[in-house]
């Protein structure tokens, strides 16, 4: 779903933010809440001085924590990888979305990444390098992996 539908899901409240920034951090509710109360989510952002800017960091984090934690029904032909050359950053848009396809169809074949790697045409060590790249879905990663009887991964 895009940022804007995830947002009308959301219930959303505002906070005064703690920590480093000043007086204007600490007078101003710039902190942000959001609840999805359909899964059970709540994400708090309170990082940056502006509501606007904490916002989109929660909203972000909500598409990271319903990617690695709803389950689908994967899709049963092949998903074409959202970019080239086999590589996709964290800052990527549809990064959220390309984790949530691998955790659905990892979760259909008890942890194996192979099956994964195949739905998307990379290499199933390509896979792991590229959930490593972000600390939740290495350790979602290993936690699906020990549950199936795998290897440890070095984090």
């Amino acid at each position: 779903m895009t940022l804007d539908q995830l947002l009308a899901a959301c219930t959303q409240k505002g906070f005064q933010g703690s920590g480093p920034g000043g007086q204007h951090r600490n007078k101003t509710n710039t902190g942000v809440q959001l609840n999805l109360p359909q899964y059970n989510l709540e994400i708090k952002s309170c990082e940056a001085r502006s509501a606007k800017e904490n916002k989109t960091h929660a909203l972000h984090r909500m598409q990271m924590a319903l990617a690695l934690n709803v389950r689908e029904t994967p899709p049963a032909a092949e998903i074409p990888f959202p970019v080239s050359n086999g590589h996709i950053q964290t800052s990527n848009a549809l990064f959220p979305l390309f984790v949530a396809h691998v955790f659905d169809i990892m979760a259909t074949k008890n942890g194996d990444t192979k099956a994964a790697a195949q739905a998307f045409g990379i290499s199933p060590s390509a896979l792991v390098k590229i959930l490593r790249q972000d600390k939740a879905c290495a350790e979602k990663l290993q936690a699906q992996r020990v549950a199936g009887g795998k290897a440890k991964l070095k984090l």
